[in-house]
């Protein structure tokens, strides 16, 4: 029988998960109807459910977790048997937040749609928040709080996190990637499909390479855009990779006759304004309103996280030579515009993150290496963009996973890689490496975009036909015709 669609009223059974067939203890899981984690627009084709599973896969008695799920239902008329499931990224991101409507998911027109809150996450129950940790990434995104005294207040906060999460009765070690992946196959049992497509973005590229290690009979395709693939160490080359971004600008500005021509000394330019903040801050009133005075304190650690953020938006790439040039000359509004932009609270529920991250990325990195990412040598200000420190990780206490988990998945399930020039997060480095070990991968690589480079026309044209027909070749011919960024426009003055 190739596909079983189960009705929502009979969604309520007891499964036996495909880890009981690998020696592993059987598990029970279920997934039920019920209603959307959030409102949701009228008149549109949407069920929801929780799928309810084992917090600790590995203990006999553990305490069963919700994870809210939301189905979009095709706007086809016969909708083709295999869905897509979305994973996102962080680890500690929702999934389901702001899924209001289906009108903008373009892949509605041919199957459904499905996204799972990932386990420890802001909808599921429990969610791993640490409210405190969030509270210090604001004070250091603002400039308030940096150097060692920050980590010495994160490892304070996650102590306290920790000890909070754990008289709640949460069981930590629980919250892996390679428990999220068996949630995945759980939830495609439990609906009944033979086979879905999974699409995964940043962390949910590596969540999807856990399931096609784990569980790959119920894979028909994989996309991955701005792959992180488990065999890199992320924290050694966090800011590596930034400064990676900022010279592609660099070296695209100086090539371009325009560009070159009015920004002749681009990158000793963006050296001196980092290094000129650190001498001497500037404020940056965050709330004229505020009878406080609530401000960021301006230093080159701040500058450079708000053209880290401007790296991510592909409209505003080609403008940063001339903001660059234009604070480094002492006219600082565009880019105190951006830094201001950057001072948002942070949504993550750190608490997922740090269990995933301090199991699976920790005990494989190197200490020496990760501090090197830290030093003002680089000349970023010593930015911070690792996502845990070797202090934080011995705080949370962790059990440390298994050194399959910093291996290669090897696969040969019809893989579409997607990633973007300027990505300053996931290089396209990574998602061509995985061509080594995955002999039907085809990648495909976005001039002038960045992180989720698949999220434009032509990734929807590229993903859409991968999706129809997997081994087909792929109309490529689109992203030959997208000219990248021009970098001339930051010569002519043109505004964001």
């Amino acid at each position: 029988m190739s596909l079983l669609i189960l009705s929502f009223a009979a969604l309520s059974l007891h499964l036996v998960p495909t880890n009981a067939a690998q020696g592993e203890r059987p598990a029970a899981a279920r997934f039920e109807r019920a209603a959307c984690p959030v409102e949701v627009a009228a008149g549109e084709r949407i069920d929801c459910g929780v799928l309810l599973v084992p917090e600790n896969r590995n203990k006999a008695e553990s305490r069963t977790i919700r994870l809210p799920v939301m189905l979009f239902r095709s706007r086809a008329a016969s909708p083709a048997i295999d869905p897509v499931l979305f994973l996102t990224g962080g680890p500690g991101n929702s999934g389901v937040a702001g899924r209001r409507s289906g009108h903008g998911i373009p892949f509605l027109d041919e199957r459904d749609y499905i996204v799972m809150e990932q386990r420890g996450t802001g909808f599921a129950s429990p969610a791993l928040e640490c409210p405190a940790i969030n509270t210090i990434k604001t004070e250091i995104a603002a400039g308030r709080l940096r150097g060692d005294a920050a980590n010495a207040e994160l490892v304070k906060a996650a102590r306290a996190c920790r000890e909070k999460l754990t008289a709640s009765g949460a069981d930590l070690d629980g919250y892996t990637s390679e428990a999220s992946a068996d949630d995945i196959e759980d939830l495609r049992r439990a609906l009944g499909y033979a086979k879905w497509n999974l699409y995964g973005l940043s962390y949910g590229t590596r969540l999807a390479l856990t399931v096609l290690r784990r569980h790959p009979s119920g894979v028909r395709s994989v996309v991955l855009d701005s792959v992180l693939p488990p065999e890199v160490n992320f924290d050694e080359v966090a800011s590596s990779n930034l400064l990676r971004a900022l010279n592609a600008v660099f070296d695209g500005c100086a090539s371009d006759r325009e560009c070159g021509t009015a920004h002749p000394s681009l990158r000793r330019g963006f050296a001196d304004l980092v290094a000129a903040a650190d001498r001497q801050p500037l404020r940056l009133p965050i709330d004229p309103a505020d009878a406080r005075g609530s401000h960021a304190e301006v230093r080159g650690a701040q500058l450079v996280d708000a053209i880290y953020n401007a790296l991510h938006k592909p409209q505003v790439i080609p403008q940063i030579p001339r903001i660059v040039s234009a604070a480094a000359a002492g006219s600082c509004a565009e880019l105190l515009a951006l830094v201001k932009e950057n001072l948002g609270p942070s949504s993550v529920s750190w608490g997922m993150r740090y269990s995933v991250w301090c199991a699976e990325e920790m005990p494989f990195e190197s200490a020496e290496r990760i501090a090197a990412q830290l030093s003002p040598g680089l000349g970023l200000g010593g930015i911070d963009e690792t996502t845990a420190s070797p202090e934080v990780c011995r705080a949370w206490k962790v059990a440390p996973a298994q050194a399959v988990e910093n291996e290669p998945v090897k696969s040969d399930i019809p893989t579409l890689i997607l990633a973007g020039e300027f990505d300053p997060d996931t290089p396209p480095d990574w998602g061509r490496q995985l061509l080594e070990s995955m002999p039907n991968a085809r990648y495909v690589e976005f001039r002038g975009r960045s992180h989720g480079a698949g999220f434009t026309a032509c990734g929807v044209e590229v993903v859409s036909a991968f999706l129809r027909e997997p081994g087909s070749p792929l109309p490529v011919e689109c992203t030959l015709k997208i000219r990248g960024a021009d970098f001339g426009s930051s010569a002519r003055g043109a505004k964001r």
